[in-house]
């Protein structure tokens, strides 16, 4: 009678062992693929030049992308959302003489100009539309790894600050030029640093 019970259990504990081990390895899969789609679908090489190229249109020696503020020689960064049907609204179409064409023959479905990624996110959590920019899903998951903070992991006043949390204050937001890409029917997405 012992040996039944102790039979019993001993099949259990395997069965939990294995149902845990099968649990931790459908979890990791999830991981392991989506950080292969990351790096199938962003930051190709191509694209961060063609973002780069972009940004040099708008540059001078003294603003890169951005306006000079009316009060101050300082320059102001001007914030967008451009598509190939607006795009001439926007600084790029101050730039291009004609962005339509470029954004077609070039594949760029959507380009921003972002002053806080941080702000961003968090206002589409509130459900909120921040500076009307219509971010498709694929769009805010690549904002979502995307480094938020310059001055992140420093230490204020003898206090450490990780700036990585949500809650955590961002004296230093990164700004950045992100562009959307749509080739055979694929997205891919790319950023850089203004």
């Amino acid at each position: 009678m012992n040996k039944k019970g102790f039979v019993l259990v001993e099949s259990i504990v395997v069965l939990v062992v294995v149902a845990f081990s099968v649990a931790i390895l459908i979890a990791s899969y999830g991981v392991i693929t989506r950080k292969i789609k990351e790096k199938e679908n962003y930051d190709k090489a191509s694209d961060k030049y063609l973002l780069y190229a972009i940004s040099q249109l708008g540059a001078d020696e003294t603003c890169n992308y951005s306006s000079k503020g009316s009060k101050t020689d300082k320059c102001e960064l001007e914030e967008f959302s451009a598509t190939s049907v607006s795009c001439r609204t926007t600084k790029v179409g101050d730039m291009m003489e004609d962005c339509e064409k470029v954004f077609k023959y070039l594949n760029i479905k959507h380009l921003y100009v972002v002053k806080d990624i941080r702000k961003e996110l968090n206002s589409l959590n509130v459900q909120t539309d921040y500076n009307n920019k219509d971010y498709t899903n694929g769009m805010i998951e690549y904002m979502k790894t995307l480094k938020k903070c310059a001055d992140e992991n420093k230490y204020v006043n003898g206090v450490y600050q990780n700036n990585n949390k949500d809650n955590a204050v961002c004296n230093n937001p990164i700004k950045y030029m992100i562009g959307e890409f749509e080739r055979q029917g694929t997205y891919y997405y790319a950023a850089i640093e203004l």
